[in-house]
């Protein structure tokens, strides 16, 4: 079985896992697919700690990488759970990783799009 380094240390307290997840995205020697994993399972986390990593992320990945799209989801994710949005980081937010938000935020949490995103 081939386990994530998460998977393997089920005695890893939840608030921690937020953590070691951001830290694999912030290190430059962690695999693509670690990152791509680590990525995904940041939406069930929340906190200014996991947004700031998201966005970061976003950032650094240039707003259009599969990376950023994933970031970008588990993003909107974090914030249609909690229902409320960084307005600033939205402004900033184009390209693919934009259209992840939107996407997201569509399904999940529509009233939370400010007028004039996501319009055609």
């Amino acid at each position: 079985m081939d386990e994530t380094p998460l998977e393997s240390r089920a005695e890893i307290a939840p608030e921690e896992r937020g953590v070691l997840l951001i830290g694999i995205l912030d290190n430059p020697a962690a695999r693509e697919d670690e990152k791509y994993d680590a990525a995904m399972y940041l939406e069930e986390f929340s906190g200014p700690l996991v947004e700031s990593g998201l966005i970061r992320t976003i950032r650094a990945e240039g707003f259009t990488s599969v990376l950023a799209q994933l970031c970008a989801e588990s993003l909107a994710g974090v914030w249609a759970r909690r229902d409320g949005i960084d307005r600033d980081f939205l402004c900033e937010l184009h390209g693919p990783a934009m259209n992840e938000v939107l996407g997201i935020l569509g399904a999940r949490a529509p009233h939370l799009i400010p007028t004039g995103h996501g319009e055609s």
